[in-house]
């Protein structure tokens, strides 16, 4: 990788070099033909192996950026982040072509119309909470569906300022999905109304939490149908999203959600029961998840209890198997019908005194997954206890194992 040193310019270049070289690889070939495979449920030689790191302060610090420009700071942040996920040794996807995000922008200064505060520890990376400003049922009144435009100006000067950069050396292209997290009804439950009065709430104003729910399901419903209407969307189905199943046969060029992953998840709604999760949260998210081609589902939460549910929505493709989900019970109700995303345990990863426990950990589970479309997934790393050595341990342990028993 680039030392960080010199003209900006030229560094930028010398990194975009690095990547094109590696995404125009065999290797890299080879990793897009691993995670297609494992996405469209044909069984790959092994389980591809990922990890996000989230402490990247730690790895690539922003002061050690050669650009003072934002622009180009940011870029190059990107290419460095991109390069070192390739020291790490993972499965990690380089495209061989570089993606400027289409300038959509939020109509407002909130998103849901609504100021939505926060209180903080005042401790870097500590707790904090949110000052929900939806406490009484007619505040719900005040919420406004969001509306977003695509600023076409801003757009044709970030990928103008792209191509002149580096366009010779990795084609530039506008990238576009739909905004957020998918189909995200409970974390904007909990932003506007908090996560403690939102849970009481299911119990003692249940019609209440059902009109905020339609009225957030129809207002995301509103901003996919905005930006499809657009005629901005790109496929999704590239990287680690690989697969053959997306676009529809009738892709006629023109992007539509149904051409594209979604996705949806339930974190706050950890601790309700699977009525409640169905009652209050999924039949909301249903219909947004169903304008996709393919979904997938979870995140940290332990879905084991609600696996059935899950397993209802219709055009499920991944089910995300966190740490604290039985992945026994999940194989046995999957099989090889849906892929599972394997997630471990950041902290048993990173305060691990040897990898002798990460090791057994991933040859238990990958035994009892054998058969089936399962990948491995480290991320949740909010910091590396001073040891960055041990996400190359990791995936080298985890290709390793992935290999014998996957």
């Amino acid at each position: 990788m680039a030392a960080a040193q010199g003209d900006p310019r030229s560094t930028i270049r010398e990194l975009a070099t690095r990547a094109a070289e590696l995404a125009h690889s065999e290797e890299y070939a080879r990793r897009r033909r691993l995670w297609c495979d494992a996405n469209s449920l044909r069984r790959p030689k092994r389980p591809p192996v990922i990890c996000h790191p989230g402490c990247w302060e730690e790895l690539v610090p922003w002061a050690s950026l050669v650009s003072q420009d934002p622009f180009e700071a940011n870029v190059e942040y990107q290419l460095r982040q991109m390069l070192y996920k390739h020291e790490i040794g993972d499965d990690t996807v380089i495209e061989p072509w570089w993606g400027v995000p289409a300038a959509v922008e939020l109509e407002g200064e909130h998103e849901w119309g609504v100021p939505i505060g926060y209180t903080h520890s005042g401790v870097r990376g500590g707790a904090w909470r949110y000052e929900h400003p939806i406490r009484e049922e007619a505040d719900i009144e005040r919420i406004v569906p969001p509306r977003y435009r695509h600023n076409a100006g801003r757009t044709e000067e970030n990928l103008s300022r792209t191509q002149e950069l580096f366009g010779d050396i990795l084609p530039v292209r506008v990238t576009c999905s739909v905004p957020g997290p998918g189909a995200w009804l409970h974390g904007w439950a909990t932003q506007l109304c908090g996560v403690q009065p939102l849970l009481l709430h299911m119990m003692d104003r249940p019609q209440w939490v059902h009109r905020l729910m339609a009225v957030l399901r129809d207002g995301f419903m509103g901003v996919m149908a905005q930006l499809e209407g657009m005629g901005i969307l790109t496929p999704n189905n590239t990287g680690l999203m690989a697969c053959d199943d997306l676009p529809q046969p009738d892709f006629d060029g023109r992007v539509r959600l149904r051409d594209l992953w979604g996705r949806g998840e339930s974190q706050e709604f950890q601790g309700v029961s699977p009525a409640q999760h169905e009652e209050f949260l999924l039949r909301y998210q249903m219909p947004i998840l169903e304008r996709f081609g393919l979904t997938f589902y979870g995140c940290c939460e332990d879905l084991t209890n609600k696996i059935g549910l899950i397993l209802s929505i219709p055009n499920l493709r991944k089910f995300v198997c966190s740490p604290w989900t039985n992945l026994e019970k999940l194989v046995a109700a999957v099989g090889d019908r849906y892929a599972i995303e394997w997630r471990q345990k950041a902290t048993d990863v990173v305060f691990a005194p040897d990898m002798a426990p990460i090791r057994e950990h991933l040859k238990r589970g990958l035994r009892i997954a054998k058969g089936t479309c399962i990948h491995i997934v480290l991320q949740e790393l909010e910091t590396l206890n001073g040891r960055p050595e041990r996400l190359r341990e990791w995936a080298e342990v985890a290709k390793e194992i992935g290999a014998v028993v996957g």
